[in-house]
This record gives C-alpha cells, sequence and structure tokens, in this order.
C-alpha cells in the first residue's frame, strides 16, 4: 500500500524547528492532561472520603475541584500546536487514518465538550460542600476515551498495509481500527502519568496559606502516594510500551540522539521517584521540592515524547513516508514574528503570575 500521492506543499519552516516545536508543545500538552487526570481521580477519592465528614477530605476536594475548568484550558489549548505540527509534516498519513475512523474522531469534539461541562459542575458542587465523585467518575472516562481515540488514530497512521481493506470494508467511517499491540500500553502511560503529575500537583497546593492544616495534610498525603505510584507505573509503562514494537524499528533507534532520549526518560522518572519517596516519608514537604519532582516528571515525558516521535518516523520511512524528505519553502519573517510572540506570551504569563502572586489571597473553605 503507497502513500496518498498528492502535489505536496511545501512546508514553511526547516523540519527540525517544526519537530522541536512540536516535541516541545506536545510534552507540554501531556503535562498538562496529567495534571487533569491525577486530579480527577484525587477528586474521586476525596469526594468519597468526605461523605464521612471528613474535615480534611472536603478541603481537599474543594481545592482541586476549583482548579480544574483552568487546568482543562492549558489541556486543549496545549494540545492544538502539536495537532498541527503533526498535520503539516504527516498530513497524508494522519488524514487518511482519522477518515477511516472520522466518527471517533469527530466524536472528540463532543467528549471534551462533555468533559468540560462536568469539570464547571464538579467546581460549583465542591463549593456547595456537596458530593463530586460521580460528576468527576464521568469526566475521567470522557478523558480517557478522548486518549483512547487519539491513541488509535496515531497507531492507524502507522498501518498504510490495512488502509484498503478498511476503507473497501465500509466508507461511512464508523468502523474499529484493527487491534495493535502498542495502542494499550501507550495509552496507559499517558493514563498513569496522572498519578505522578498529579501527585506533584497535590503536594504543591499542600503548601497553600489559604487552606486549613487538615486540608494541606490529606493534600500532601494522597499526593506523595499517587507521586510514587505514578513513577513506579511510568517506568514500567513506559518499558512495556517500548519493548512491543517490532525489532526492526527498536533496532534503528539504537543511534545516539535516541539513546539519550532513553537515558532523559530514565533519569527524569528515576528523580520523580525519589523525590516522591522522600515527600512520602516526611511530615511535611515544601514547594520546592514539589517542583524539582514535578521537573524531573516534565524530563521523563519529554524522554518518552522523543523517543515515540522516532519511532514513528521510523515506521513511516520503512513503509515509504520520509518526514526528512520533505520540499520547504522556509518564511524566515513569519518563523521569526512567530518567535517573538511566543516569548512575549512567555513574558505576559510570567507577569499575570506575579499578579497573581500578590494579590490578596482568599481563604478556600467550603460552604455550610
Amino acid at each position: 500500500m503507497q502513500f496518498p500521492h498528492v502535489d505536496p506543499i511545501p512546508i514553511p519552516a526547516p523540519v527540525w524547528l517544526m519537530k522541536t516545536l512540536s516535541l516541545l508543545t506536545l510534552t507540554l500538552h501531556f503535562f498538562a492532561v496529567n495534571i487533569l487526570i491525577g486530579s480527577l481521580v484525587a477528586v474521586i477519592v476525596f469526594s468519597v472520603r468526605g461523605q464521612g465528614k471528613d474535615k480534611g477530605s472536603s478541603g481537599a476536594a474543594l481545592v482541586v475541584s476549583r482548579r480544574l475548568p483552568i487546568v482543562m484550558t492549558y489541556v486543549i489549548n496545549l494540545g492544538i500546536p502539536p495537532l498541527l505540527f503533526a498535520q503539516v509534516l504527516y498530513g497524508r498519513a494522519l488524514y487518511t487514518s482519522t477518515i477511516l475512523i472520522a466518527v471517533q474522531w469527530i466524536s472528540v469534539v463532543f467528549l471534551v465538550m462533555a468533559c468540560y461541562w462536568l469539570l464547571y459542575r464538579i467546581s460549583a458542587k465542591a463549593i456547595e460542600g456537596k458530593p463530586v465523585h460521580w460528576y468527576a467518575s464521568g469526566a475521567l472516562v470522557c478523558a480517557a476515551l478522548v486518549g483512547h481515540i487519539y491513541a488509535t488514530t496515531m497507531t492507524l497512521m502507522l498501518k498504510p498495509e490495512v488502509w484498503q481493506e478498511m476503507y473497501a470494508k465500509s466508507a461511512t467511517g464508523l468502523q474499529r481500527a484493527p487491534h495493535d499491540p502498542t495502542t494499550e500500553p501507550r495509552l496507559l502511560f499517558v493514563l498513569i502519568g496522572g498519578f505522578l503529575i498529579g501527585g506533584f500537583w497535590l503536594t504543591l497546593h499542600s503548601r497553600l496559606k489559604t487552606i486549613e492544616p487538615e486540608t494541606a495534610e490529606t493534600l500532601k498525603k494522597l499526593g506523595s502516594t499517587f507521586a510514587v505510584i505514578g513513577a513506579v507505573g511510568e517506568l514500567g509503562a513506559g518499558i512495556w510500551a517500548y519493548s512491543v514494537h517490532p525489532a526492526g524499528v527498536l533496532a534503528a533507534l539504537s543511534t545516539p540522539y535516541y539513546m539519550v532520549s532513553k537515558g532523559i526518560f530514565v533519569v527524569g522518572f528515576a528523580l520523580a521517584l525519589l523525590v516522591a519517596l522522600y515527600q512520602l516519608l516526611q511530615k511535611k514537604t515544601g514547594a520546592l521540592l514539589s517542583t524539582i519532582g514535578g521537573l524531573g516528571g516534565f524530563l521523563g515525558l519529554a524522554g518518552a515524547v522523543m523517543v515515540r516521535d522516532g519511532i514513528r518516523d521510523v515506521t513511516l520511512q520503512q513503509k515509504g513516508l520520509d518526514v526528512w524528505n520533505r520540499q520547504e519553502a522556509s518564511n524566515w519573517f513569519v518563523i521569526g514574528l512567530f518567535l517573538i510572540v511566543f516569548v512575549l506570551g512567555l513574558v505576559a504569563i510570567g507577569w499575570l503570575l506575579a499578579v497573581m502572586k500578590s494579590a490578596r489571597p482568599i481563604t478556600e473553605q467550603v460552604n455550610s
């Protein structure tokens, strides 16, 4: 099966630059997704405990719930750039896979809308002091389904040998993609990351001065436990997801670049595990320690993203699509303008964070 023959439009920037931005934004997206997943699981736990009049759990549910809609904005906005870069670089493969399972692909829009609505309901109900675990469970299911659809799509784009048979079977977009042994471990890797990054997110909020001591202690305990589980799980799931790929693909990932990428993966998650274990054994934790643990998790994610990118490139190259052999017509004026706006955006975010930090804090308590 050959890739669709189209008149390739020259890409507007060098492949190395577009891939660098793609890897960076995808890592940031996964980081935000992990915070969302971990927060939803934590809210479920806190809400169930809070029904037994556990004041610390009720307060923790409120603290985490109020931030869910904000986290979701980062999930969405950081998810758009890597998808656009993937469309530009791998359009002939990605477009085909999305068309073959078009109904699932379109359903992502409605699943995200449902998830977003549920997050606002969780926040409102938590402020009222009402149980929110059913809302959180629904949002978690929606998020997991979106992840499954994305994992399926990104796997199907690497299998041109099944496209013709799938289209001959049905052109309605209603069918499921053939099972691939790499889909589940990759999805599991992303979901387990919610325990790691989400755990450090909880411990970081345990240092807030606007919450009660019982709430801080609850956030710290569950966050540290989550982080330990997540770090061990990420190392295991990552190795599993890597090992199920064909031997020919893995053999091509023995270059220095990918060896460094694998090292970043191991070192990042190992650092996160050490920090998580230390936090679990201590009575209190500091914001700096939680930040270091989160950075370790970010590095681990970055290493995994780089390796996964290599697996995609090698697989497609072996099947006739070389992403590095694209026609290029770089528009350096637009590229420069983009980088300037990007830096200004980072400065604006820093200024907003500084303003927020200097603002008068509001005590976070459940309404009685």
